[in-house]
């Protein structure tokens, strides 16, 4: 290369330096072809994985949906709801699932690869690179998903349901925080107003930061808000946007008043057991707030009615947990 260079510079027979030049023209063409090329494959070996992480991604997320709710699965069947997801993440449709890992408990892990032809092989074929004779590029991505019975969790609704209430037998129950006779099936005729708490209704003290969420705690005594009435600033969550909506409430064990004598309807507190998932289908409550179109709430009959039913959290707002089951509200999320 020197020599050709060298050559044309000390204007050597113009036919030499013509013959040179194509040569070098020659030569340098191949070299930006090649790095054109290489390019162009890297690009697209990013691009691909990029869809094969999404697909992983959203495959895990669903296996875990899945067995979660199902309290636990067969391989065949994550394996089939990862590969629906992983083929929609990619442009050509279709993805390779390697693997669905269910091994450990309350994961899912799902890894994707390409596929090449019709033979499944993982390797990325039609590299334009190919011209330069490398070889075929594996492309793979890997992620794991997870879901716990959350410790921690902020409710839209401050409303604390006894254990004995929490029935998951798919049918549809009110959620009495007054009246209903003795004997009736919300514990034995306990509803939230009889229960051992002086003034106790069910409802819990809101965050401090206003507005009508509370936030509660497994584990943690829970302070209520005293009366029957819908505590301030939470009547303009009962509209009609909660007909049919799932809302997380938290379960309580006992109250402060059937472990300490001192406690009364200015301090008492709920120990909070487990969240309860529970479909809002009506509700009725002293003033105006009333939303019963079925008729179901009868004399002085005041509280919630819905189903209790499961429950996918929000990760950002329900922490901690296990996957130890506790209640039916789940938090679903990638772990990596």
């Amino acid at each position: 290369m020197r020599r050709l260079s060298g050559l044309i510079n000390r204007g050597q027979d113009p036919d030499i330096e013509k013959g040179a030049a194509g040569v070098l023209l020659a030569v340098l063409m191949l070299v930006l072809v090649g790095v054109g090329a290489i390019a162009v494959d890297v690009g697209q070996i990013y691009a691909e994985r990029a869809e094969l992480q999404n697909g992983a991604d959203a495959g895990a997320l669903a296996g875990a949906q899945l067995c979660s709710a199902a309290g636990g699965c067969a391989p065949a069947d994550a394996t089939a709801v990862a590969a629906a997801l992983a083929g929609q993440n990619s442009r050509d449709g279709v993805s390779n699932v390697r693997a669905v890992n269910l091994s450990v408990a309350g994961e899912v892990t799902v890894s994707t690869s390409t596929i090449n032809g019709s033979d499944g092989s993982g390797f990325l074929s039609r590299l334009f690179s190919s011209a330069l004779n490398t070889p075929a590029v594996s492309v793979g991505a890997t992620a794991t998903a997870g879901w716990r019975y959350p410790v921690r969790g902020v409710s839209i609704l401050p409303l604390a349901v006894a254990g004995c209430e929490f029935h998951e037998d798919g049918l549809p129950r009110k959620l009495l925080t007054h009246g209903g006779e003795a004997g009736a099936p919300d514990c034995a005729g306990r509803n939230p107003a009889d229960q051992t708490v002086p003034g106790g209704f069910g409802w819990l003290r809101p965050d401090a930061d206003g507005g009508c969420k509370v936030t509660a705690e497994v584990g943690q005594w829970s302070t209520t808000s005293s009366g029957a009435s819908i505590p301030a600033g939470c009547g303009e969550v009962f509209n009609s946007s909660l007909v049919g909506q799932t809302v997380a409430l938290p379960v309580y064990a006992y109250s402060c008043k059937e472990i300490l004598a001192a406690c009364t309807d200015s301090n008492a507190q709920y120990m909070i057991q487990k969240w309860a998932g529970f479909n809002v289908q009506g509700w009725n409550f002293p003033g105006s707030s009333s939303h019963d179109p079925d008729n179901v709430f009868h004399g002085d009959e005041k509280g919630l009615y819905g189903t209790f039913t499961g429950y996918s959290a929000d990760p950002a707002l329900f922490t901690g947990g296990s996957s130890t089951p506790n209640g039916n509200v789940i938090a679903v999320g990638l772990k990596k």
